[in-house]
């Protein structure tokens, strides 16, 4: 009886192969999994043997066609004529090899309930996933994978230009964004002053003074153009100047118009624009205002808010991904300064969700 050996990536393949080149007269007399490879350089590879032999086929039976197909049913057949190996035959290495498959599809699931839970989608999900293997640490890796895929901007916490604009979609938080952010620049020491260009939302100039007196930094409402370039030259002796923006609707060309005019005074070079944009705002909302604001400035950075009211950073992590744009601050309570923090690498993964370590811990032993 003679004997041959078919060696291919999968169970069908080797069948197919083995069908193509023998036809009907093979049987299949046992199976073997395995994988290859798995060193410093190499990925591991799926492998499968089969150990077959042929029988003479029977008076008037017709032969099987070369280039004949394999059909579900063939399949069937050599499945039922396949013998498993004996277990006890096997080495322990062999013995893992079998069980790597079932071990590997877990994780694959794992990981996607886990970008599911996080709300992690579009281009994002794409690149994490983009030849990402479980392996023992699907945990640490998988969170690894997600927050190195966003940038911090670390240029501008440490650097802030002079002016630094703050736009969003109104109820976005901006106005308590600015504030925060201010108390955080005059306690290390910065010269601070606030432009108010908000005259249109009842209240709005009101709470930037409240906040503004509390710290003891000037604050300025203007409402046209000629107000700006007073404002500014009023503030030149300062370090840093926050400027506060009214929230826009992109049906809304009176106010477009308005705002385009008002920050086209503010150099280019000295002036960051900081995208303001609550975590639970769905990703493809962020990217309306975003695409909305950057017809006519650059935004620069972006800060998420109201993390306190959302289960998770993914939507933000998304948008952050597909505007190629890196993070400087998020905020997650209404206190001042307090419930503001500079973007980092920790302070992010404390808001991801469905992960077994606990980072919240780690980070109040770090903090």
């Amino acid at each position: 009886m003679q004997y041959i050996t078919i060696v291919s990536d999968t169970y069908e393949k080797a069948l197919d192969e083995a069908k193509r080149k023998y036809g009907d007269a093979l049987r299949v007399h046992s199976r073997r999994e395995y994988t290859v490879g798995g060193g410093l350089f190499t990925r591991k590879r799926h492998k499968c043997e089969l150990t077959c032999y042929l029988v003479e086929p029977r008076a008037g039976e017709r032969k099987a066609k070369k280039e004949e197909t394999v059909t579900r049913q063939d399949l069937a057949e050599f499945e039922k004529e396949a013998q498993t190996p004996d277990p006890s035959r096997l080495s322990e290495a062999e013995r893992l090899d079998t069980a790597q498959p079932a071990r590997q599809l877990e994780g694959e699931r794992r990981v996607h309930d886990i970008l599911d839970l996080n709300g992690i989608r579009l281009k994002l999900r794409d690149h994490i996933l983009d030849g990402f293997e479980p392996g023992d640490d699907l945990d640490l890796a998988l969170s690894d994978r997600i927050i190195s895929s966003v940038a911090i901007d670390h240029e501008n916490q440490a650097h802030p230009r002079r002016y630094q604009v703050f736009l969003g979609p109104t109820g976005s938080g901006k106005t308590t964004t600015l504030a925060k952010i201010a108390s955080l620049y005059k306690t290390v020491g910065k010269d601070v002053g606030i432009i108010c260009l908000d005259s249109y939302r009842v209240g709005a100039f009101e709470q930037v003074k409240a906040f503004a007196d509390a710290f003891s930094i000037p604050a300025v409402l203007v409402k046209d153009e000629d107000a700006v370039l007073l404002a500014k030259d009023g503030m030149r002796d300062k370090d840093l100047v926050l400027v506060d923006t009214m929230g826009l609707s992109p049906n809304d060309i009176p106010l477009n118009l308005k705002l385009r005019g008002l920050l086209a005074l503010f150099e280019a070079a000295d002036t960051s624009y900081l995208l303001t944009c609550p975590a639970t705002m769905k990703t493809e909302d962020m990217l309306k205002q975003w695409r909305h604001y950057d017809q006519f400035v650059k935004v620069n950075s972006l800060i998420v808010t109201k993390l306190d009211e959302s289960q998770s950073i993914g939507s933000f992590l998304t948008f952050a991904y597909e505007a190629g744009l890196p993070i400087s601050f998020c905020t997650n309570g209404q206190g001042v300064p307090e419930d503001l923090k500079k973007a980092s690498t920790l302070v992010l993964m404390e808001y991801l969700d469905g992960f077994d370590m606990h980072i919240r811990p780690i980070i109040g032993q770090l903090t």
